[in-house]
């Protein structure tokens, strides 16, 4: 089973807890099938059959993961008439995810820089957003690229968890790209005494 693309390739870890499960290779298929599975979940005893892994470790690992809030549980209220089993939905499925410092992070939100740049930015960066959109859509060799449309819509946030990763894989690899690779940023870096231009 392969149905949703992968365009990010790392997890980020932020806790010890977190580190213990993910240290598990049963926990990664567990995980990639749950993502596979797309916005309507899994159950458990699906995993079970089809990945060939005892049912104890299935839902032992399902309750850390659900715990650590990797997954969440698909909506009793969206389920079909008589469905009861509970399925399984990967939450952190964009696995772009990244962690930022928590002292830091909150010190940009109370200097108000968050909203600033976020604003200075939107229109430039939907601009290229769409760019990247229309130039995948109209090259044949690219299509297959592109996120599925119209479905595996999450039941909790109501968006396509493979077209942001898709999304954010692009803007992440360019901004990398800038700061890594571009003159311009160097020259920043120097001008605040943070890079030496010696060769």
């Amino acid at each position: 089973m392969k149905n949703i693309k992968t365009y990010l390739t790392h997890f980020p870890v932020t806790s010890y807890l977190e580190a213990d499960i993910l240290s598990k290779e049963t926990t990664w298929r567990i995980m990639n099938y749950i993502r596979q599975a797309g916005a309507k979940g899994i159950t458990a005893e699906e995993i079970t059959q089809k990945e060939k892994i005892p049912a104890s470790v299935v839902y032992s690992t399902l309750k850390e993961l659900y715990r650590l809030q990797f997954i969440f549980l698909y909506p009793r209220e969206k389920k079909g008439k008589g469905e009861r089993r509970k399925r399984f939905v990967c939450e952190r499925s964009t696995w772009g995810k990244y962690g930022i410092d928590e002292e830091f992070d909150a010190a940009l939100k109370v200097s108000g820089l968050h909203e600033r740049i976020t604003e200075e930015i939107r229109q430039p960066v939907m601009k290229a957003l769409r760019e990247t959109y229309d130039h995948f859509s109209t090259k044949k060799e690219l299509q297959r690229f592109l996120p599925t449309k119209q479905t595996n819509i999450c039941p909790n946030c109501q968006r396509s968890h493979e077209a942001m990763e898709f999304f954010y894989a692009t803007l992440l690899r360019s901004v990398d790209l800038m700061i890594t690779e571009s003159d311009e940023f160097k020259k920043f870096l120097i001008d605040k005494g943070y890079a030496s231009d010696e060769q």
